[in-house]
């Protein structure tokens, strides 16, 4: 019969971290961009795509968008009704001529879109421009 002994030294120590400090969440943090990854703006004019004005399919609203861009450059519009779709015929060129203001950080699309209204609580309304 033969015996193991296992006598070696871990080769890795956990630090001590004071309660409430998560390393993993520091390092996210840390490490975070200084852009995010996806970015909006607002749009209250109606937006035109080859001589068509763009009516969301939901409400018939044609005017008062969030304009939402993802990392690979796709753009979906969404309306005061909730309501969001992919829209392939705008590009990043036609994002960036569109943005308004610089990016404000968000913990998620939802915290946007019910901080700048976009979450069905406005639906029907139009504000002056």
């Amino acid at each position: 019969m033969r015996v193991i002994i296992n006598d070696q030294q871990p080769r890795t120590t956990v630090p001590d971290t004071p309660p409430g400090d998560d390393p993993l969440l520091r390092l996210q943090q840390e490490t975070e961009e200084d852009h995010p990854r996806i970015r909006f703006t607002t749009h209250p004019e109606p937006i035109t795509i080859a001589g068509i004005t763009v009516m969301c399919p939901a409400c018939g609203a044609r005017r008062d968008w969030m304009v939402i861009c993802d990392v690979p450059g796709r753009l979906f519009l969404r309306c005061r009704c909730a309501h969001q779709w992919h829209e392939p015929e705008l590009t990043r060129t036609d994002f960036d001529a569109m943005i308004d203001a610089p990016d404000r950080k968000y913990p998620t699309l939802e915290a946007v879109a019910r901080d700048i209204g976009y979450d069905g609580t406005l639906t029907g309304a139009y504000f002056p421009q």
